[in-house]
């Protein structure tokens, strides 16, 4: 440590990581078992809960298992889930989640109190400094580059300087507004997300992740930790006053329609608030510059439908920790290290992105990929689909155009909805996925959308009622 000449105390690391949630946490234990100097700040005087679907797929709970985590997380009260329930429109069916070498299971949720503090430790225990009631005030640059941050912690400023700073703070980017990244492929979402948690649920013989989308309906349900049982719902746009006006009846007319959730949640107490995000945006965001990257929800944040937030801030840390090495190379070898990394993170998350939003769009979902879904679970190919899921197949290995076609074709055979309309939704289709294709192509910036009256960077729980 040494001093500026000005009174403000200043330190040396490798790499400055803001945020010490389930990207920036991660990150800086990957980063701190490879031997380099990591500090990782949060604003936050204590992790607590924060807006999160909270659920992981199989890839996520294997990364844990990598990461060495596991044990202290069901230490902690973490279970994990074997089967799923789902329905996509009228094809329902129960299938045990597919497993690989090194799974532990097919999916969990795990509240955030729970699952962010073992990170944090996870992080500690690997060398990183971790510091948390430190608040960012902004960055140093010099010679045209990032090198570092102002801080304050407790009304004391410091200055961190370091030859990368990692803004892994989430939508609302201290880091990502302080360096200039631009938004583009911004999508408005279509729907609210709302979730609590009860205890006492009928968990039944397997524990089972429910996942329904039908109609204008999009629940989910399963096993939490500690005993809890989540219930999330998903509102359209035009819900939002009854929301308003009585949320908890509102949820619990939600839940009266599921079948599997009613039935679990029917002698239970519920045990928390609910939670809610009532309007949000889609984006990718610049993911790198000179001495700066951003991961996770800061720089690319997807429609919750398809509950992908978690694993996808784990998978970027995974990369971006490779990408880095044990060493920091030069500054031009660093600077295309980190530009290659957002590079590979568009590409990667481009499908998925859409499929979020094809998952999140109001009303039902496109009549074929129920259709194509119910042929695999019928030729014994499920495994295709909750692969999708837990980002270990693409879209295109499940939604091929001779599956697609061949879905049209007999829908068009059996006349069902119109051979006008499912000509016309093919065309849809079709349409999308080109003007998305351009999109990541030739990305247009664009400023943060406004969204009505409560922005994104002021979201909070909704009170209950």
């Amino acid at each position: 440590m040494s001093g500026t000449g000005t009174g403000v105390a200043t330190e040396d690391f490798d790499v400055v990581v803001v945020g010490a949630r389930c990207a920036g946490a991660t990150l800086g234990a990957l980063l701190a078992r490879r031997g380099l100097r990591v500090a990782v700040l949060d604003k936050a005087a204590r992790i607590r809960s924060t807006l999160s679907s909270n659920i992981l797929q199989a890839d996520s709970l294997a990364f844990l298992h990598r990461l060495g985590v596991m044990d202290e997380l069901r230490a902690a009260g973490a279970t994990t889930m074997s089967h799923v329930d789902m329905r996509l429109e009228e094809f329902r069916a129960v299938a045990a989640f597919p497993q690989r070498d090194g799974d532990v299971g097919g999916a969990a949720c795990i509240r955030r109190e729970v699952l962010d503090p073992v990170l944090v430790g996870a992080a500690r225990t690997a060398g990183a400094e971790v510091r948390l009631g430190t608040r960012v005030l902004g960055v140093i640059r010099e010679g045209g580059r990032v090198a570092g941050v102002r801080t304050v912690t407790g009304g004391t400023e410091s200055v961190l300087r370091a030859r990368l700073v990692v803004g892994a703070d989430g939508r609302t980017s201290t880091i990502a507004e302080a360096c200039g990244s631009r938004m583009y492929h911004v999508s408005p979402g279509e729907r609210s997300y709302y979730w609590t948690y009860f205890e006492g649920a009928d968990l039944g013989k397997r524990p089972t992740f429910v996942f329904h989308r039908w109609g204008d309906r999009h629940m989910l349900g399963g096993p939490a930790d500690n005993g809890r049982y989540i219930v999330g719902v998903s509102p359209e746009r035009h819900e939002r006053a009854s929301f308003r006006a009585d949320l908890e009846g509102a949820v619990a007319a939600h839940i009266a329609r599921c079948a599997p959730i009613a039935e679990a949640v029917a002698g239970a107490r519920r045990v928390d608030r609910i939670y809610g995000v009532r309007r949000f945006y889609g984006y990718f965001r610049e993911a790198s510059g000179a001495g700066w990257v951003l991961l996770g929800d800061a720089g690319h944040f997807k429609d919750p439908a398809g509950g992908r937030g978690i694993g996808d801030a784990f998978h970027q840390a995974d990369r971006l920790a490779a990408a880095i090495g044990s060493t920091l190379p030069a500054t031009a070898e660093l600077d295309r290290a980190i530009a290659e990394f957002g590079r590979w993170r568009d590409r990667t998350y481009a499908e998925y992105y859409g499929l979020a939003a094809d998952l999140g769009v109001a009303g039902p979902i496109a009549g074929v990929v129920p259709q194509v879904v119910r042929t695999l679970h019928a030729k014994g190919r499920m495994d295709n689909v909750l692969n999708l899921l837990s980002h270990r197949a693409s879209v295109l290995d499940v939604l091929t155009p001779g599956r697609v076609l061949g879905a049209t074709g007999a829908a068009l055979w059996r006349g069902r909805g119109g051979r006008r309309a499912c000509v016309d939704e093919l065309a849809r289709l079709a349409a999308t996925e080109i003007r998305r294709r351009r999109a990541m192509r030739t990305p247009v910036y664009e400023n943060a959308p406004h969204v009505g009256p409560v922005q994104q960077d002021s979201l909070e729980p909704e009170p209950t009622r």
